[in-house]
């Protein structure tokens, strides 16, 4: 499906907890970072909500370079993670990461919400009273919440593909009795195994996350980590963003 170019004024909406920017798109499919469940879902689903003439069938493709990937070879858009307010320097690695290789060609939406982390445990764990003996998540996830695990004595358990995939984990019982997973809220939606015991867990309350929307290109010469570093700045400041 080829794109169609649209001259439009530009639109801002913001709302409380997220804000958004968008123009419209035809594309049929967007290619999300992460996998159901993740806050990349929880964000393009309110994407979509705020603004349906954007909406389209996902694809959830894992990294960000996965996702820019797939939305090259198939001409269609790409949704990630690209600022962090917890993070020095606020922009996501593995989202510099892929602009190093990959171009933005054209910035369709950029919507920046609150993450939350919430605590799931099985729901069998939950009935027979079980306490929480380790904790499963994505490490960057791990180092959001010391506060609330420090009592716990929990042992950790790092699971590099995603908090989506710590919790999917969980509600099928591949950890130990006792192992929480740390993630979005909608997880408890995703896997009907699971229930949320804890919310807001995370040590910064303040903590948001923007996801860019856009058409990319595969690069000829993959630009140095600067560069893209660069880029990736050029086109999130191209965008107002309200109430991050």
């Amino acid at each position: 499906m080829k794109f169609k170019k649209y001259i439009l004024p530009i639109g801002i909406v913001a709302s409380i907890g997220f804000a958004f920017y968008a123009v419209e798109s035809d594309s049929s499919v967007v290619y999300v970072q992460a996998s159901k469940g993740s806050f990349n879902d929880a964000a393009i689903t309110k994407l979509f909500s705020l603004k349906p003439k954007l909406k389209s069938d996902v694809e959830f493709s894992g990294t960000p370079k996965n996702a820019f990937k797939q939305a090259d070879d198939n001409n269609q858009l790409a949704f990630a993670a690209v600022t962090n307010s917890t993070i020095t320097g606020n922009l996501v690695r593995a989202s510099v990461e892929a602009v190093q290789e990959y171009k933005i060609i054209d910035v369709k939406a950029l919507i920046s919400i609150p993450i939350e982390m919430c605590v799931l445990m099985s729901k069998s764990d939950i009935d027979k009273g079980v306490e929480i003996k380790y904790i499963a998540s994505h490490p960057a996830a791990l180092k959001q919440i010391s506060g609330w695990k420090a009592p716990l004595n929990a042992e950790e358990i790092a699971v590099p593909e995603g908090t989506a995939a710590a919790a999917e984990k969980v509600s099928n019982n591949k950890y130990p009795e006792g192992t929480a997973a740390i993630g979005s809220c909608v997880l408890e939606s995703t896997y009907p195994n699971i229930s949320v015991v804890a919310k807001a867990v995370q040590d910064n309350k303040n903590n948001n996350t923007s996801f860019l929307l856009a058409k990319v290109e595969k690069r000829d010469l993959a630009l140095t980590e600067l560069e893209a570093r660069r880029e990736l700045n050029n086109a999130i400041s191209s965008v107002n963003i309200i109430n991050k």
